[in-house]
C-alpha cells in the first residue's frame, strides 16, 4: 500500500512531499487508514439509513462491509491484519464495533432477534464476516459460496434474525 501517491496526486504534489508532514511511515499509513474508515462509517450509515427495520438496516450494513472488503482487499489487509495493528493504537476501529453492536441491540430491542447480550452477539457476528471475508481476500482461488449468502447465514445463527425471503 502506497497512500502517499494517492494522497500526493489528489493535492497536485510529489510523492515523497507527503512524508514531511509525518512522523514515520506507520503515522502517513495510520492516517490514511483513518480517512478510510472513516469513509466506510459514512457509506455504512447511509446503508443502514434506507432500511425499512432494523434487521434490513444490520443486513444492509453487513453486506457493505462485504463488499468494500471485496473492492478493497489492500487495504482491508492493512486495516485488519497487518502488523500495524500491533505496533500502533487504532481504536478508531472502536467505532465500527460500537455501531454494529448498537444494530443488533435495535434487532433485540425490536422483537426481531432474541434478547441477550448484544456485545457478545455482535463481536460473534463480527468475528464470523471477518474470518469470511480474511480467507477471501487471502485465498481467492477457492470456491467460495456467495459472500452475501454466507453472511446471511452468520445473521441468522449468530444474531437470531429470521432468513431472508425468496
Amino acid at each position: 500500500m502506497r497512500p502517499s501517491l494517492g494522497f500526493a496526486r489528489e493535492v497536485g504534489i510529489a510523492a515523497t512531499s507527503v512524508y514531511i508532514h509525518f512522523a514515520d511511515r506507520d503515522a502517513l499509513v495510520l492516517a490514511a487508514l483513518e480517512h478510510c474508515h472513516a469513509d466506510l462509517l459514512r457509506a455504512v450509515d447511509n446503508a443502514e439509513s434506507g432500511a425499512a427495520d432494523p434487521v434490513a438496516a444490520l443486513r444492509a450494513r453487513t453486506a457493505l462491509l462485504g463488499a468494500w472488503s471485496r473492492e478493497h482487499p489492500g487495504l482491508y489487509k492493512v486495516l485488519h491484519e497487518s502488523t500495524l495493528n500491533r505496533r500502533t493504537d487504532m481504536s478508531f476501529k472502536e467505532e465500527m464495533a460500537k455501531r454494529t453492536t448498537a444494530a443488533i441491540r435495535r434487532c433485540m430491542d425490536a422483537g426481531l432477534a432474541p434478547r441477550g447480550d448484544a456485545e457478545t452477539v455482535s463481536l460473534d457476528l463480527r468475528t464470523a464476516v471477518h474470518g469470511a471475508v480474511s480467507l477471501r481476500v487471502n485465498q481467492p482461488e477457492l470456491p467460495w459460496p456467495s459472500l452475501e449468502e454466507q453472511v446471511d447465514r452468520f445473521l441468522v445463527k449468530r444474531v437470531g434474525v429470521p432468513p431472508t425471503e425468496g
